[in-house]
């Protein structure tokens, strides 16, 4: 019987990606970057934080006009769990870290900009993050050179 597999390089990136380091909260950035790249990210409602769920703040603004979407995720999410097995202390709490990106660990956010070539160019959209006070710093990432861009097609 013959086996079939997928190859890794199906999936094509056709979008944007902007790395943030910032220590606001996702509601403090987003609101900050609505008013400089004036653009009207909202909380998506159906992305409600569970205990493994990488997406917990997920922001998104669809500009129907220029054809774009924009979305801004959160890169680190710490859920809580107890420590299974030990009967010496059943009531043992830890955190666990999941990441959207896990390469990319010290970043924050990410900001996904998908069909935004006719928008601005991305030095203009790093350059107006980076002059958000608090922003520590914001870059573009080629998608191509991630190993977990998988990560990004369902955002």
């Amino acid at each position: 019987m013959a086996t079939l597999k997928l190859s890794d390089d199906f999936y094509e990136p056709t979008c944007s990606l902007v790395a943030v380091h910032c220590p606001l909260e996702a509601y403090r950035l987003a609101y900050f970057l609505n008013l400089h790249l004036q653009i009207r990210l909202r909380r998506i409602a159906g992305r409600a934080s569970s205990e493994c769920d990488v997406l917990s703040e997920y922001y998104e603004w669809e500009n129907q006009m220029e054809e774009t979407v924009w979305a801004l995720i959160v890169n680190a999410t710490r859920t809580q769990a107890l420590s299974a097995g030990n009967d010496l202390f059943p009531s043992d709490e830890f955190t666990v870290t999941n990441y959207l990106i896990p390469e990319m660990k010290k970043v924050d956010y990410f900001l996904k900009i998908e069909n935004g070539e006719g928008y601005d160019t991305e030095k203009q959209i790093v350059q107006k993050i980076n002059e958000i006070p608090r922003v520590t710093t914001a870059y573009e990432v080629d998608v191509n050179q991630l190993k977990s861009k998988h990560n990004l097609i369902f955002l």
